[in-house]
C-alpha cells in the first residue's frame, strides 16, 4: 500500500513539472524542488520494493542494483536511476552546486517523465511477482 501511495505522489509531482513554465527564477527553483521530491519518491519505491522482495540493502544505489540483479530493471534503467539518486543527493546536500541549466534542460525536454515511467515499471514487475504494492 505504501508503494501505491508513492506512485500517486510521484504522478502528482510529474504533473506539476509538466505544468511548470520557467519564466522566472522562482519557477526554476520550484522545478529543482519538484525534481528533488520526484527523485525521492522513486528512491522510496525502489527501497520499499527491495524490502517487499526480501532483499537487504544498505543504500539507495545498492537498492537499484539489487532490483537490476533480480531482473526488475535493466542495466540502462539502473544507470538512469543512479543518476537520479546523484541529482537528489546534490539537491539535498549541496544545493548551491546545482547546475540550473541542467535543471532547465530536464524540465524543458521533459526528461523527468522517465522517473515516473521507471517507477510504474517497477510496480508492474512487483505485481507480476505477486507483491501487492
Amino acid at each position: 500500500m505504501i508503494i501505491n501511495s508513492l506512485i500517486e505522489s510521484l504522478g502528482e509531482y510529474t504533473k506539476r513539472l509538466e505544468e511548470l513554465t520557467l519564466d522566472d527564477w522562482r519557477a526554476l527553483y520550484a522545478g529543482v524542488y519538484l525534481l528533488q521530491i520526484q527523485a525521492q519518491a522513486l528512491i522510496d519505491i525502489v527501497v520499499k520494493g527491495c524490502s517487499e522482495l526480501g532483499l537487504k540493502v544498505e543504500g539507495y544505489v545498492e537498492a537499484g542494483k539489487k532490483l537490476m540483479d533480480v531482473g526488475i530493471i535493466s542495466k540502462e534503467e539502473f544507470e538512469f536511476y543512479r543518476r537520479v539518486v546523484g541529482f537528489r543527493n546534490i539537491a539535498v546536500h549541496a544545493y548551491a552546486s546545482i547546475d540550473l541549466e541542467i535543471v532547465r534542460r530536464i524540465i524543458t525536454e521533459r526528461e523527468f517523465e522517465r522517473v515516473y515511467y521507471l517507477a510504474l515499471k517497477i510496480v508492474n514487475e512487483l505485481k507480476k511477482r505477486g507483491i501487492d504494492p
